[in-house]
């Protein structure tokens, strides 16, 4: 059997998924008997479908690491995750509304919609809209 970059089947380009657990295993390769690469230790943390080999899919993270993980691992709710240095959460879709938090770099948000610039996003503790720009981890159409 040939796998090709692209010969996952029934997933749209740049597919991702998140963490369904808070203790994910990356391996080099797809079966329980792989190395180890390094453990994701964050529930909802995004990851890039890159290829699919029966119940394991290889993906990629947002600083290009590169594993296998086991289907039954992620998930398909929607979250992204912070690439710039620190980005603040607003009350509205707008730069003039209510700051209310300030988040910094790879911190995780739950993706409740997006809107052409604006991703509404909620965390435990805090709900509220950030530029869609500064979020990896959604197909962003």
């Amino acid at each position: 059997m040939i796998i090709t970059p692209n010969a996952y089947s029934g997933l749209k380009k740049n597919k991702y998924l998140s963490t369904k657990y808070s203790e994910v295993n990356l391996r080099n390769g797809p079966g329980l008997g792989q190395l180890i690469l390094f453990k994701i230790l964050a529930k909802g943390y995004p990851v890039e479908i890159i290829e699919k080999y029966e119940n394991w899919y290889k993906v990629s993270d947002y600083k290009n690491r590169i594993g296998w993980v086991s289907k039954t691992q992620l998930s398909n709710s929607n979250y992204g995750i912070l690439t710039k240095d620190i980005e603040k959460l607003y009350n509205f879709p707008s730069l003039s509304s209510k700051q209310l938090a300030l988040v910094k770099s790879g911190y995780i948000l739950k993706i409740l919609k997006c809107k052409v610039h604006w991703c509404k996003v909620e965390d435990p503790k805090v709900s509220g809209w950030i530029l869609k720009n500064s979020l990896w981890g959604f197909v962003n159409d």
